[in-house]
């Protein structure tokens, strides 16, 4: 077993004790009106400026040493609050308490600031979709490895319908030039090339200029993992890459807007 079968089960277990039920409490009802990441995202690209997701992610079991806190102490409200400031196209929040310290009450604080939001998790059941609508995101990922391997209660073309019908923009995970290609075959509205495999838990920042140099793009696609510098903006907006997904090395520093800004701005 490695580490996206470890996640995969205890995401099933948490469907199957409720986790994925609760509601917002009242008076923190999600905004009626979601707003959609490719109009964001084609935003950013008209205004100059890169297209950063930035990500709250509370733990990270792929930070060497320590506990993986990356928080250290800090409201998570305050953490979206200087995203939105810095000017992040949108917001991605991790739900899975287990590993990453999520919570889908981190979706309707999300949802606040104004910005689309991104329900990450290991998304096997639609009921998780129904959590993600309930909380106020405006999108879901959904890991194309995990429909592969069968850990998913339905099909990734039903999935991929059920979170449509729910108004949800969906975005899809996959980890080589295999999968990619699957990608473009389904309905997905944007595709995610991850440079962490998420089975070993490394790092390879050329996965997405190798496939897209050698494979077409008809829709949006993101870069996700290991995005640290303005530099490594540039490169992969290159390679044709249109949104970069950056979390830890947000999280790392003490300058949070600062840095967020250098890396919407290329440094500027």
């Amino acid at each position: 077993m490695d580490h996206l079968d470890r996640f995969a089960q205890d995401a099933l277990r948490r469907v199957e004790s409720g986790y994925y039920r609760s509601a917002p409490p009242p008076g923190a009802l999600p905004p009626v009106q979601r707003p959609r990441f490719r109009e964001a995202i084609e935003r950013a690209r008209r205004g100059g400026r890169y297209a950063v997701i930035a990500e709250l992610k509370p733990r990270s079991p792929s930070v060497a040493g320590g506990d993986g806190d990356l928080l250290r102490g800090r409201d998570p409200r305050h953490v979206l609050k200087a995203y939105a400031e810095a000017g992040a196209v949108g917001i991605s929040v991790l739900t899975d308490p287990d590993h990453f310290g999520g919570s889908l009450a981190f979706i309707g604080a999300a949802a606040q600031t104004g910005l689309p939001v991104l329900m990450k998790d290991f998304v096997l059941d639609p009921v998780q979709l129904d959590a993600c609508a309930r909380w106020g995101g405006s999108a879901v990922l959904l890991i194309l490895t995990l429909f592969r391997r069968g850990y998913a209660r339905c099909s990734l073309g039903e999935m991929i319908a059920e979170a449509h019908a729910r108004a949800l923009e969906v975005l899809l995970e996959v980890s080589d030039e295999g999968e990619y290609e699957e990608a473009l075959t389904t309905r997905a509205d944007m595709i995610g090339i991850n440079h962490r495999d998420l089975a070993t838990l490394e790092l390879d920042l050329g996965k997405t200029e190798r496939i897209l140099r050698r494979h077409p793009k008809d829709r949006i696609v993101w870069a996700l993992s290991g995005i640290e510098t303005p530099d490594k903006i540039r490169r992969l907006w290159e390679a044709g890459a249109d949104a970069f997904l950056v979390g830890t090395s947000l999280l790392r520093t003490t300058k949070l807007k600062n840095r967020l800004q250098s890396l919407i701005y290329g440094g500027g």
